[in-house]
């Protein structure tokens, strides 16, 4: 019956494909996001600002971790940035100039396990999408003035290491020009946490055959 509801929840969430503000930080803890695909809004710069991440910025991430943007269309990258244990809430910079249209990808290395992980399940480690996004509309965010934008957290571990949680809090940021659409959830996105297994996925498939 729980998986059912789920099922119906996933359906609904199919209704509408464009990202809507939502939950800051990610709402539903130990379930994977649904997959974003970014694009740039416009011709011009992409500015990131740093939200949260590790003591500096009044976060819990242990770890240490950069983040660096793919504009998949030209096929350039931005270079890691953001060391999240020295940087501070509010701190910007300039991710690289796209044009209007271009596929964006988000990456998260985390030097200290030496694994990378991305807003594309297909180019994390893992195989899991390793950020939540929702529309941010500008104000103070984790004590920094922060303007409008898409803000996208991250989660830093894949699932196996002690304190891999998808709480897609542990590094987080706000970037300008940046638009996302939410892809399609698939039943694969239930995590459970507590095993460190993707065991519903399974179950919930061959329910569905039946």
């Amino acid at each position: 019956m729980k998986f059912k509801t789920l099922i119906v929840a996933a359906g609904l969430g199919l209704c509408s494909i464009s990202a809507k503000a939502s939950d800051i930080p990610y709402p539903t803890v130990g379930t994977i996001a649904p997959t974003n695909t970014f694009t740039a809004s416009s011709t011009g710069n992409i500015t990131g600002y740093f939200v949260q991440g590790g003591a500096a910025s009044g976060g819990g991430a242990g770890d240490l971790d950069f983040v660096g943007m793919e504009d998949v269309t030209t096929a350039t990258f931005s270079g890691y940035l953001f060391n999240n244990q020295t940087t501070t809430a509010g701190t910007s910079a300039n991710f690289g100039n796209v044009n209007a249209g271009d596929t964006l990808v988000f990456f998260l290395d985390n030097t200290t396990i030496a694994k990378v992980l991305s807003s594309n399940p297909l180019l994390s480690a893992d195989g899991l999408n390793h950020a939540y996004s929702t529309t941010w509309g500008g104000g103070t965010l984790n004590g920094a003035s922060i303007p409008a934008g898409t803000y996208v957290g991250m989660e830093d571990l894949p699932p196996g290491y002690q304190y891999a949680d998808f709480n897609y809090n542990d590094d987080s940021f706000v970037f300008t020009n940046v638009s996302a659409i939410t892809a399609t959830p698939e039943p694969s996105s239930i995590l459970f946490l507590s095993s460190g297994l993707l065991g519903l996925v399974g179950f919930g498939r061959r329910k569905l055959i039946r």
